[in-house]
């Protein structure tokens, strides 16, 4: 295959006709002539199978057609003179014309027509985009993008109209191109003919002017158009019916009439790149692939570095914290160092007493004590180092159990006292002073 033209349809269609070179479907039969070739014996594919025309294509170009439904098209007067600023100068100029924001559109546009009006057409960016995507994930290069309605050939005198679904293309003498429901084009052409008349929308029904000749107007319809002829307004149009047996064979027919005159929605920024040879091609793919690593690599490595910085940070304001909870009354130092260094020294001068005494010492003997902590518990521990005594206020579940850890305590060599006993719910509260 030399030439692909996949007709896309609507944005919300989920299937799509694909064609090549301009010779309509291939045939079933189509890998019996080459077997050795690969081929797809259906002409609709799901545009989720787009990829699978990819083999089939080889080195081809891809024409991709879509529907003017979600295209906006016009016809404009500009200035000889704004030549170079046509592509800044387009979207003010149609900005009160178009419902969406023109910022969201891209708008393409071809040289001036006989009658001195600019051709535009104007697709959403992000559609335009996910075209752009979706045909490259399928490894699928686009050489063009057109609308199907400028694959219609104007007529001299009249209008030509394609009866496409429950759509109809309209295409004017004058080159003016527009779409509609094919159930609302008799009250539009009504309305259109009765303001070129009398220059008002008066009924033409009602207008004293008759036109002297019936219009030409070439229809082409995929099946019966007897409704719509007998819609139309008496007298108004000489209706000449073609019938087709495919609405895309018809388009891929006149793809090469219309070349030169269809709008190609690649320009600007989204016109494809000539292509290199295939060492430079490769040597690019080397060297984004390096370019991606690297850039990769650094990034990492940067966010590694911002988040073990913002670790350390939060590492020292926790110093500092647990300095301000262990030393409430005293000065909190300059720095998370500083306050490190002097809890480590505050720490080593509480074990460091004699080996009868000390903080460390007193808490670890009189820990030991402690067996069940079910049936006797401290609450708070303090200690004071002038007088090396330990602190401790406990709740007992009885006073038996709470005179037999003093006694235990006594036992082991520590001198204890005990403050009266207090009830506390269940139990009995008491504080005991413990030294050696």
């Amino acid at each position: 295959m030399t030439n692909l033209i996949v007709f896309w349809g609507e944005k919300s269609d989920s299937s799509f006709t694909w064609m090549s070179d301009g010779e309509g479907v291939q045939s079933e039969n189509a890998h019996i002539d080459n077997p050795d070739s690969y081929h797809i014996r259906t002409s609709d594919l799901l545009k989720a199978d787009l990829s699978c025309l990819a083999d089939m294509l080889g080195d081809g170009s891809v024409t991709l057609v879509v529907s003017c439904k979600d295209i906006v098209a016009a016809q404009i007067e500009v200035p000889n003179k704004a030549q170079k600023l046509l592509r800044k100068a387009i979207p003010y100029i149609l900005e009160d014309e178009i419902a969406s924001p023109v910022d969201d559109l891209f708008f393409a546009f071809l040289h001036k027509d006989e009658n001195g009006l600019l051709p535009v057409r104007a697709i959403a960016r992000e559609y335009l985009e996910n075209l752009i995507e979706t045909f490259n994930k399928a490894e699928l290069k686009l050489d063009r993008i057109l609308v199907d309605i400028d694959l219609m050939s104007s007529l001299k005198e009249g209008m030509s109209v394609l009866i496409h679904h429950s759509e109809c293309l309209i295409v004017e003498s004058n080159n003016n191109r527009w779409n509609c429901f094919s159930d609302d084009f008799s009250w539009l052409i009504q309305k259109q003919l009765a303001k070129r008349q009398t220059g008002t929308l008066k009924d033409p029904a009602t207008s004293e002017e008759i036109m002297p000749i019936a219009m030409p107007l070439d229809l082409y319809t995929t099946q019966s158009a007897d409704k719509f002829i007998r819609n139309l307004p008496v007298g108004r149009f000489a209706v000449e019916n073609h019938l087709l047996d495919n609405a895309q064979h018809f388009f891929a027919e006149n793809l090469q009439k219309q070349n030169d005159k269809a709008i190609d929605l690649l320009q600007a920024e989204y016109e494809p790149k000539r292509e290199n040879s295939q060492i430079t091609n490769f040597l690019l793919r080397v060297a984004s692939i390096f370019g991606v690593v690297l850039l990769t690599h650094v990034i990492y490595q940067s966010v590694q570095l911002y988040t073990l910085s913002d670790k350390k940070d939060q590492l020292e304001m926790q110093k500092l914290t647990l300095y301000k909870q262990a030393f409430p009354s005293r000065k909190t130092p300059s720095s998370a160092g500083r306050a490190v260094k002097s809890m480590r020294s505050y720490v080593k001068s509480l074990g460091g007493g004699s080996s009868e005494g000390g903080f460390l010492s007193l808490l670890s003997s009189s820990s030991e004590k402690l067996t069940d902590l079910t049936k006797i518990y401290p609450t708070n521990i303090n200690y004071d180092s002038g007088r090396n005594e330990l602190r401790m206020d406990v709740i007992a579940t009885d006073l038996v159990v709470l005179d037999q850890y003093a006694d235990e305590l006594r036992k082991s060599g520590h001198k204890v006292s005990k403050s009266s006993e207090t009830q506390t719910g269940d139990g009995y509260s008491s504080r005991l002073t413990i030294n050696k």
